[in-house]
């Protein structure tokens, strides 16, 4: 069920009291996280379903247990690896629970944790720290080449409810993304720079004492992020299963995201004593840590259609989520002195 079109009507006046106070916009990051984790009528903070057949987008938990039942077998396998005692399983917006339930169903003696946005963080932890489509869905800077350089979009109030306003970069660090490209042949391409995804590195960084950080998200590496053909950006949203590119309509009740640069992800992790592990297709990664459990689902199901069949085809077929996922494990030895 969706928000009711009062808590849109709600929503809206909220965030257009923002701008006002503002001083007339805000930048586009501010108006994402306002309309995605407003506290009470945000996209994810509103209570109506929002994954699965009934709400508006699948991800690899909602086609069924198959994604936590080979993550279960591969958690297993670093806890194995680990020296002590204290190795746990520390979910990054866990939505629910539903993932957890499907990895401790098949290895009920995990420790598993599970961190919502915005809730505080623990001092320290150790193991390995997972998110699943958490890092697409964290707020983004747009910005825009006009006039040969590099402006950022913001957001003012219009008629209907909002527009665009090119203004300055809010942020220095934008800057830095952005010097290596020549904007002076780029009139009117846009991109999505996501400083939030680099802070929450930063964040678990600090936290994480030894152990993995492995990460699931649809995404690109650097020069295909940026490619000329790219030229619009990567923002999408998404309402009961369709696809559109207009932020500023059903604001609360459509879901906003954009692709994540593995790149970026890689060389801030690097600085920050992650060292990258491993970086493949979901399909791929899929198939190497659960081949016997996948080859039994397709020997036993052939030619007839099942749930975990279908969940098999989900995740793993090219046309599916299994080209377009990707899968980056990163490893911290030890405590950076």
């Amino acid at each position: 069920m969706n928000a009711p079109a009062a808590s849109r009507e709600e929503l809206v006046a909220e965030i257009r009291a923002v701008i006002a106070r503002a001083g007339g916009k805000i930048t586009f990051a501010r108006f994402m996280e306002l309309a995605l984790y407003h506290p009470q009528l945000g996209y994810y903070r509103s209570g109506a379903k929002r994954v699965g057949k009934d709400g508006d987008f699948f991800t690899s938990v909602s086609v069924g247990p198959l994604f936590g039942k080979i993550l279960a077998r591969f958690f297993q396998k670093l806890r194995a690896e680990f020296d002590g005692d204290d190795f746990a399983v520390w979910e990054f917006g866990g939505r629910g629970g539903e993932l957890r339930a499907d990895v401790l169903g098949a290895a009920p003696d995990l420790k598993y944790h599970v961190i919502e946005v915005g809730e505080p963080l623990p001092e320290t932890m150790n193991g390995c720290i997972f998110s699943n489509e958490l890092l697409d869905a964290l707020p983004v800077h747009r910005v825009r080449v006009a006039g040969g350089e590099w402006r950022e979009v913001c957001v003012k109030i219009s008629e209907q409810s909002f527009a665009e306003e090119l203004g300055p970069l809010s942020d220095a660090r934008l800057l830095g993304h952005l010097r290596a490209l020549p904007r002076e042949q780029m009139e009117g391409y846009r991109t999505e720079i996501n400083l939030r995804a680099l802070e929450w590195l930063e964040q678990i960084a600090a936290r994480l004492r030894r152990g993995w950080v492995l990460t699931f998200d649809y995404g690109f590496e650097h020069a295909d992020y940026l490619a000329p053909h790219r030229r619009d950006g990567h923002l999408q949203c998404y309402f009961r299963h369709t696809r559109n590119a207009d932020p500023f309509q059903r604001v609360g009740e459509q879901d906003i995201t954009a692709h994540v640069d593995f790149t970026e992800l890689v060389e801030h992790g690097r600085a920050l004593g992650l060292e990258p592990v491993r970086f493949v297709e979901q399909g791929r990664f899929l198939l190497d840590e659960g081949a016997d459990v996948i080859r039994e689902i397709v020997e036993r199901d052939a030619g007839k259609m099942s749930q975990e069949r279908s969940a098999v085809q989900q995740l793993i077929h090219p046309t599916h989520m299994g080209h377009a996922f990707r899968a980056l494990l990163q490893r911290k030895l030890a405590e950076r002195v």
